[in-house]
């Protein structure tokens, strides 16, 4: 963390190399929370903007935690990108916590955008077995 910015790295990359072949440094990028995906219902899509889905935030990132635990908007940009030793193109967001809302859109493109959930997302955040969660 440098000046009250994060740097994160994308996962799911190699099903995207195609519109990361599109991207450039500096390019601002777009999150978005899919609660109907089906591998992750607190995924974060990153998508270029041209509207192409170019990577997912990491579930334990410390971004993820912000932004769906305690409700923080990010504004985020490419900060770097490149090949990696597999000879697959990655990148590297630069991001900002802020109070923008994130945007929520179905996972699946033929589908209407699905419900947030009551109370905001941080009720989606379960605590680990055995821990008692206090009211809020």
């Amino acid at each position: 963390m440098d000046d009250g910015m994060l740097f994160q790295k994308l996962v799911g990359v190699s099903f995207y190399q195609a519109a990361l072949e599109r991207c450039a440094a500096g390019e601002p990028v777009r999150i978005i929370h899919e609660p109907d995906n089906p591998h992750d219902p607190m995924a974060l899509r990153v998508d270029s903007m041209l509207g192409e889905t170019i990577g997912y935030l990491p579930r334990q990132s410390p971004v993820h935690v912000a932004i769906l635990q305690h409700g923080r908007g990010v504004s985020a940009v490419i900060d770097s990108i490149g090949l990696s030793r597999s000879c697959q193109i990655g990148a590297r967001l630069s991001l900002a916590l802020c109070d923008d809302v994130l945007v929520v859109q179905s996972h699946y493109p033929d589908r209407p955008t699905p419900e947030a959930p009551a109370g905001g997302y941080r009720y989606w955040v379960r605590p680990p077995k055995g821990v008692e969660q206090r009211a809020a």
